[in-house]
């Protein structure tokens, strides 16, 4: 069966470019040929996905066709006892796979990543339902809700000071349908979230009702140093980052400022939240100077509605 995959120059990178495959063999062969690149951490590596998009548009989940016939699992927090392959294969059991460390792996806490073949390519309404599946089927401690079809991964390669390793298994494709029907899912009530159990119109009208009660225009700063929505504890934390995790923490931030806001009643923007950050990111390393972070401050805003 054909296999296809994505391609991505970096996290920023938005534009999807496809690879295709004609069988297993070859895109196992790749994989191979890049765990043989010597790369000095994450912040030098490409990434792949399993998703294929609509052609000229963006990795947004919007765009998300399907998974073109192989997943990926990460195994970051377990401890192991002995060797890693008999984990690895007592894990996968008669599942073909490829197994490849990741690039904060280390000799005494292994961390790496399954990449598994399937019977066929995976639509996009059938995705978050086949990740709640594989999850439940490895008995993974992480989390079973697929909130982004767009799934990235960095590519396997010779990692500066990690624990490098790939090997492989043959065996059997997955069989997904007969993996969906052995674990069923309801993806509004498998939810943590009080608002995802809610019908569409419901959530909608239940933050529009909250956007409309951000009344409190009295609030107002020079930039981030006095703005009083900013998380002073998350931008010290961020400062002594050294090795990876800026963007995450920088999405943490805007979450927590655009959380702080609302709960005191201020109306703040995607652009206001954006500022801040630039501001910031300025003064700390400016990696962002050429991000679009009003499209992350966005997400950020919709996220504290919805859970503040």
């Amino acid at each position: 069966m054909a296999i296809s995959l994505s391609t991505f120059d970096s996290q920023y990178d938005n534009k999807p470019k496809q690879l295709d495959f004609p069988e297993w063999k070859h895109f196992e062969k790749f994989l191979y040929m890049l765990a043989g690149r010597a790369l000095a951490g994450k912040r030098d590596a490409p990434l792949v996905s399993p998703a294929i998009y609509v052609p000229d548009t963006t990795r947004a989940n919007k765009n998300v066709i399907g998974w073109a016939g192989w997943a990926a699992v990460d195994v970051d927090d377990v401890e192991i006892e002995g060797d890693i392959k008999d984990y690895v294969l007592k894990l996968a059991g008669d599942w073909k796979f490829i197994c490849y460390s990741t690039a904060s792996s280390r000799p005494g806490k292994v961390k790496f990543r399954m990449v598994f073949e399937l019977d066929g390519h995976i639509p996009a309404d059938k995705i978050k339902h086949f990740w709640f599946a594989l999850q439940s089927k490895l008995d993974e401690s992480g989390d079973k809700q697929c909130k982004d079809l767009s799934r990235m991964y960095y590519i396997p390669a010779t990692y500066n000071e990690a624990h490098n390793f790939i090997f492989s298994q043959e065996g059997n494709t997955i069989d997904s349908d007969a993996l969906l029907a052995a674990y069923p899912y309801a993806e509004k009530r498998n939810s943590n979230n009080f608002m995802d159990r809610l019908p569409d119109a419901i959530q909608n009208a239940v933050i529009e009702h909250r956007k409309n009660a951000m009344t409190n225009a009295s609030f107002h700063w020079s930039g981030y140093h006095d703005c009083p929505f900013w998380p002073q504890r998350m931008a010290n934390e961020y400062r002594v980052i050294s090795d990876a995790g800026w963007y995450s923490k920088m999405y943490g931030m805007m979450v927590a400022i655009a959380g702080r806001a609302i709960s005191r009643g201020y109306p703040i923007t995607s652009n206001q939240v954006a500022d801040l950050c630039k501001q910031f990111d300025a003064e700390n390393g400016n990696w962002y100077e050429n991000r679009p972070l009003n499209i992350e401050a966005d997400r950020a805003i919709e996220y504290a509605y919805r859970n503040n």
